[in-house]
């Protein structure tokens, strides 16, 4: 049974979308751009009102648990001057990080997948490194194409070696998705458009056409450096992650060419983690979604108290938003004290006062 929960005042909120779902059961839906851009950073102006004119509970989705395990290390060694490092992967895996002890490097970690250890095939090469520049970054995430190898190889240049190997199942909720952006090429400069403020991007990916190069970089964000360090090939295609967890629209790349031309084929993707939302079920719809109330207090439900396994999350339908509109009823109300609103009257009654004083005590002296 469906809790009732308080009345809608409508006229706080700037925008407006429709929702229609599909089904009685809870609904998933996903933050686009324009939600981010104009409503709280923690959606605490979220309200959502059924075909009822009642709210329609909601939480931030549960993020499972990725699979997090460290592999022994079946192979370890150098090999042409490249530190090298076997694993057996029992399950297929979606992410890697290689630990290593060294500081202070910019290498490359070449990954190859074997099904019985013997034959193998090279997966990727990405960059990994550990700089203290304008700031500290370090990366030794090694991107994995979809594969179902049980055996992995690991060789990384410029590190003394590789202590393990840790590995990830990721759920598919919580796996990095491409973000849209429009990206432009300004000289030197990247620039990196989210298309709206307060997107969410944890991570940039940058790879470049030219065989060789190894040229500084810096990410800014609105003025400010978020990372830098060393974009690198020596001959296989590669891919400098930055892990960045930054709220933006805009992100601006700038590599340091010296006296070389532009990087050719320069390219940058922007990826971020879902962020979706559960709405309880059972209620009827459509749905209209309400935002942008700056002022307004987060929500209180017992829908976002109850425990995971209450949820029903496998019955969990997706809904898709309906466009971003102005919401009609909004209009700014305003909660300021009469004095705060009629200050000048105030003043003016006050100077009055002051002045009927002031004629007052004259009037005195003069009958003295």
């Amino acid at each position: 049974m469906i809790a009732a929960v308080a009345a809608l005042a409508l006229q706080p909120f700037r925008f407006e979308r429709a929702l229609d779902p599909s089904s009685k059961a809870p609904v998933e839906i996903v933050p686009d751009g324009s939600m981010y851009a104009h409503a709280q950073p923690d959606f605490g102006d979220l309200r959502i009102v059924d075909a009822r004119g009642r709210q329609v509970p909601w939480r931030l989705e549960p993020q499972s648990r990725s699979a997090v395990r460290a592999l022994p290390v079946l192979d370890q060694g150098t090999r042409n001057g490249r530190a090298v490092a076997r694993v057996r992967t029992p399950v297929a895996v979606d992410r890697v990080t290689l630990v290593v002890p060294d500081r202070n490097f910019v290498g490359l970690a070449t990954a190859f997948g074997s099904s019985d250890g013997k034959t193998w095939t090279r997966l990727s090469t990405t960059q990994i490194y550990d700089v203290n520049g304008a700031t500290s970054a370090r990366s030794t995430t090694v991107l994995l194409p979809p594969n179902d190898f049980h055996y992995l190889e690991f060789r990384a240049s410029h590190v003394r070696r590789i202590d393990g190997v840790t590995v990830a199942t990721v759920p598919k909720s919580e796996r990095l998705e491409q973000l849209g952006a429009h990206v432009t090429h300004h000289g030197r400069d990247v620039v990196v458009d989210l298309g709206h403020a307060k997107v969410p991007v944890d991570e940039l990916r940058v790879s470049a056409a030219n065989a060789r190069y190894d040229r500084p970089f810096t990410v800014f964000a609105g003025g400010t450096i978020a990372e830098s360090g060393e974009l690198v090939r020596l001959g296989a295609p590669t891919t400098t992650v930055i892990p960045v967890h930054l709220r933006t629209r805009y992100l601006r790349i700038h590599v340091e060419n010296g006296d070389d031309p532009p990087l050719r084929g320069l390219t940058v993707t922007a990826w971020s983690t879902p962020r979706p939302l559960l709405l309880e079920g059972g209620h009827p719809g459509p749905f209209t979604v309400y935002y942008g109330a700056p002022r307004l207090r987060p929500p209180v439900y017992e829908w976002a108290r109850l425990p995971v396994r209450a949820l029903h999350l496998d019955a969990a339908q997706p809904a898709s938003l309906g466009p971003e509109r102005r919401n009609t009823s909004f209009h700014v109300v305003d909660t300021r004290s009469f004095f705060a609103k009629h200050r000048s009257l105030v003043s003016a009654a006050l100077a009055l006062c002051a002045a009927v004083v002031i004629a007052a005590g004259a009037f005195a002296l003069r009958r003295t």
